[in-house]
């Protein structure tokens, strides 16, 4: 079924590249002039979507391109890429034309359902979290589901795994999230959650593979529990060989240790930022903009865990500054924002605000809201700023 689907996705987008402007795209501008230009991911959880910020400060969508339900959005060479993770496929983004160029089968044909060591199963050999090309040309493929990181030769073939179960806990699973290919290595995060709870069983860890031999040649505790989300390079680092990573843990609790890290891939040496005490919250997604600059999105610990943006100093010596709050202007607050990305001058940050989904633009001098962009098609959900 899943040949079929890809055969088709080719056709239609080989017809939506050959046009300037995609049909049933639209445009909308916030009167804001960037330093660059960005990719958004959107979705409802039905129907997904792409959507191109440029230097302007104007937006154009794509509606529904068969992304799936939930699609995650990946970097690095040879990126953009999205995760499709209900079909587990990987999509490569043009992000001029938005148009899909390729698309992997994450999961080789004999691969079967991971069995749980404390019973049941996992969710199948779908779910890809992340994804990476190499200097090869073959993807390293982050999969929630197995216990390792698949490799798709640049055939487009299932070029086997990299185990890494000796990295889980107690499940027998160490829940991949995260992939960055740096030189003759590939990075690997993994979370560690007890599949009978949801619950971190013990700090995530960052683990290191050889290109060559394929093999685990180091890791590091990152003194924190549930690292999510992609892998995210710091600016004042081109090689890319620094980044940051979001713990939040558990999500209605606030936890002990670090709750969000910044990792030299070179040494191994993780620098701890915070601590959920300090937020009041769990980081959902951190951005960078400076040694001594930093912005989050915040979880509240509550049901519906109300989500704040908040810019901070990584070093602790300056209280969080909340930027926007849904808690304010008489809503109950919700896990709308997502979505974070600082570009240039600015800081972008998308929220799904049922019925009113935008894409918020701050000041970084003054931290003031100046601009916004209103998508007319999806909400957003994840920002990605591009080269």
């Amino acid at each position: 079924m899943a040949r079929v689907n890809i055969v088709f996705l080719g056709v239609a987008l080989t017809l939506l590249g050959g046009c300037s402007e995609p049909a049933g795209a639209a445009r909308t501008c916030s009167g804001v002039a960037l330093d660059g230009a960005l990719l958004m991911l959107a979705t409802n959880l039905q129907a997904s979507g792409l959507g191109r910020i440029d230097e302007t400060g104007c937006l154009t969508e794509i509606p529904d391109i068969a992304l799936g339900v939930d699609p995650l959005l990946s970097t690095g060479f040879g990126g953009p890429f999205v995760c499709v993770r209900d079909q587990g496929l990987v999509r490569a983004v043009d992000p001029d034309s938005l148009a899909l160029t390729r698309t992997w089968v994450a999961f080789g044909e004999s691969e079967t359902t991971f069995e749980l060591a404390t019973g049941g199963k996992a969710g199948g050999p779908h779910n890809p979290h992340d994804a990476d090309l190499d200097a090869e040309g073959r993807l390293w493929v982050a999969r929630y589901e197995q216990p390792g990181v698949a490799v798709i030769e640049p055939d487009g073939s299932f070029g086997g795994t990299v185990d890494l179960s000796m990295f889980a806990d107690v499940d027998g699973l160490p829940e991949v999230e995260a992939v960055r290919v740096v030189g003759d290595r590939v990075f690997a995060s993994v979370q560690r959650l007890d599949r009978r709870t949801w619950k971190s069983a013990e700090n995530g860890a960052l683990v290191a593979i050889d290109l060559a031999s394929r093999s685990v040649v180091g890791s590091v505790d990152l003194g924190g529990k549930n690292p999510f989300g992609r892998m995210r390079p710091v600016p004042w680092d081109p090689a890319g060989k620094t980044v940051v990573l979001a713990m939040p843990g558990d999500f209605y609790a606030i936890d002990e240790g670090h709750a969000a890290a910044i990792v030299d891939l070179d040494t191994l040496v993780v620098t701890g930022i915070a601590e959920e005490s300090a937020f009041e919250g769990s980081l959902v997604e951190v951005e960078l903009a400076a040694p001594d600059e930093a912005y989050a999105i915040v979880a509240g610990t509550g049901l519906e865990n109300a989500t704040r943006l908040v810019r901070f100093d990584p070093s602790g010596k300056t209280a969080p500054i909340v930027l926007a709050d849904t808690r304010e202007g008489g809503q109950g607050g919700n896990y709308d924002y997502g979505g974070l990305a600082v570009v240039g001058r600015h800081v972008l940050l998308g929220d799904k605000a049922h019925g009113a989904p935008a894409i918020h633009i701050f000041e970084r001098v003054t931290g003031r809201e100046v601009g916004t962009l209103a998508p007319e098609r999806l909400p957003p959900v994840s920002l990605l700023p591009l080269p």
